[in-house]
């Protein structure tokens, strides 16, 4: 018997007005390359990170994100290499993105560096009622969307030592498609602004808070406020809120040199969607000491 998924209904038609969301996700806590393509290379190594979230956990058709990426630095580090993968699932809705990314990092004086990343790739826009019970007589929902549209993004980074600002819009490129007689739009251009400064507290400890705001056309701007504490380099908790509507835990374990976990638990409050539900986000990553300017011992703090 086919299910019935008010949810999924409801937010494809949202979705059919005002265009699709990127994931929302906390990864980019973890690895800032998901959301900006002049990451790669930034950590001077070769980096390989695989990314698991479920919102709103025991909701019949909630959002589902899974993410491998993995970038390089060459060039003595001058330069950087990536390609990510992610599948974003939503009700009846399915999208898979393949992007390739290149990093030129210009060293400044006194540990300044500034970094610069395009990216380019195809995405695949998914929408499948068939496991729906929907009014067929809605031209809405008579035709399934399959749809490939090219991507190009483009992102800055400016660091020092403790600071960290990436500015990107991963995604340039509009896309829509013709069901029916109505044009119906696929994907809309997000803009996110990443900031984040290392308070070095003793030898043992530092602090960093951060924000990130992502804004998108037809919608306020969304914007997490948190703070992380590093231990020994090898251990990392924080806290974090979205808005005020969404309050999140974060965790993160350094296995030696090159093995990192982390784990993110958001709890949702009355004002947001899916109050009822939490969310959980695992990554698993590696470092490694590929090329002979490669350094892994160093800890990337951003």
């Amino acid at each position: 018997m086919k299910k019935i998924i008010l949810f999924g209904v409801l937010l494809m038609t949202w979705v059919t007005s005002v265009g699709q969301q990127d994931p929302l996700y906390s990864q980019y806590l973890f690895n800032p390359f998901i959301i900006n393509p002049a990451y790669a290379g930034y950590s001077k190594d070769l980096t390989a990170l695989a990314a698991y979230r479920l919102q709103w956990a025991g909701y019949d058709g909630s959002p589902v994100t899974m993410n491998a990426s993995g970038h390089i630095a060459l060039n003595d580090n001058r330069m950087g290499l990536g390609l990510s993968v992610l599948l974003d699932k939503l009700g009846s809705d399915r999208t898979t993105t393949l992007q390739a990314s290149y990093a030129y990092h210009l060293l400044l004086n006194k540990g300044m560096r500034v970094s610069f990343g395009l990216n380019g790739g195809i995405a695949n826009y998914k929408t499948d009622y068939s496991d729906l019970i929907i009014d067929e007589t809605d031209p809405k929902f008579q035709q399934s969307i399959s749809e490939f549209k090219p991507t190009v993004g483009a992102g800055v980074i400016f660091s020092t030592d403790h600071l960290y600002l990436g500015i990107s819009v991963p995604k340039m490129l509009k896309a829509t498609t013709e069901v029916g007689e109505s044009n119906v739009v696929l994907y809309n251009q997000h803009a996110y602004a990443h900031l984040a400064y290392v308070f070095v507290l003793t030898q043992r400890l530092k602090l960093k808070p951060f924000i990130l705001a992502r804004a998108v056309q037809g919608s306020s701007v969304n914007a997490d406020f948190g703070a992380a504490l590093h231990a020994d380099d090898a251990y990392t908790v924080g806290f974090f809120t979205r808005s005020l509507n969404t309050y999140g835990f974060l965790a993160k374990l350094n296995l030696g040199d090159m093995l990192r976990f982390g784990y993110v638990f958001e709890l949702p409050t009355n004002q947001s969607v899916g109050a009822q539900y939490t969310t959980h986000e695992f990554t698993l990553g590696i470092r490694m000491r590929l090329l002979r300017f490669h350094d892994i011992v160093s800890v990337a703090d951003f």
